[in-house]
């Protein structure tokens, strides 16, 4: 539930700036993860990354403003992060299929809805289940043993609490990967949180482990 508010307080905030600069600190403050990460974390539960989120936020707002008021057309542009009313107009029309003047006259424009996590419950349902195999590979990162499985989201903030998202990714493919591995007593696991390398020596110098 901490996880969700914590969402959703961010998402209030960007909400707030979208005619102005993102204060990164305030989003960790909010989210508590830093910015990369707390992108990152929007592109997984929402299928969308966060700049084209804000980029149709900040169009859907524009339109409204458009329709709404008679501010001039380069204001707005302006005030939503447009250089001209150039560029303004071409991502207006590409979004919307219609120009701020056309929607200023009563043409219906394109809505883009905010973004809230809600709990949703599911199963009931038979699931098949597949087990597939990979080539080999290397993984490093943080190594906690004998954990229950709800703590591995814990392991995952330790490992960004110590590099960035950019970081780990230059040591391989930029791929993050959660491994259960050597697991004996059956009410606890050892989890790895950690990413794909080709560069091992890279990653041992910067303290993660195998």
């Amino acid at each position: 539930m901490n996880m969700m508010q914590s969402f959703n307080d961010t998402i209030d905030y960007l909400e707030t700036v979208l005619d102005n600069e993102i204060d990164e600190k305030r989003v960790t403050q909010l989210s508590g993860y830093s910015y990369p990460m707390f992108s990152r974390l929007f592109s997984i539960l929402t299928d969308v990354t966060l700049s084209e989120y804000l980029r149709s936020r900040r169009l859907t707002e524009a339109a409204m403003t458009v329709r709404d008021t008679e501010e001039k057309i380069i204001d707005i542009a302006f005030k939503y992060g447009y250089e001209s009313s150039d560029s303004f107009g071409a991502a207006f029309k590409t979004f919307h299929g219609c120009t701020p003047s056309e929607v200023r006259n009563g043409k219906p424009f394109k809505l883009f809805s905010r973004a809230r996590l809600a709990l949703t419950i599911r199963g009931g349902k038979s699931m098949n289940i597949t087990i597939q195999k990979k080539k080999a590979c290397t993984v490093a990162g943080i190594n906690e043993q004998n954990i229950h499985s709800s703590l591995c989201p814990r392991v995952w903030d330790k490992l960004y609490a110590k590099y960035s998202h950019d970081e780990l990714a230059r040591l391989g493919e930029g791929q993050s990967v959660g491994v259960c591995h050597d697991v004996e007593n059956p009410s606890t696991i050892n989890y790895m949180a950690g990413y794909i390398v080709a560069d091992a020596e890279h990653a041992i110098s910067m303290g993660l482990t195998f």
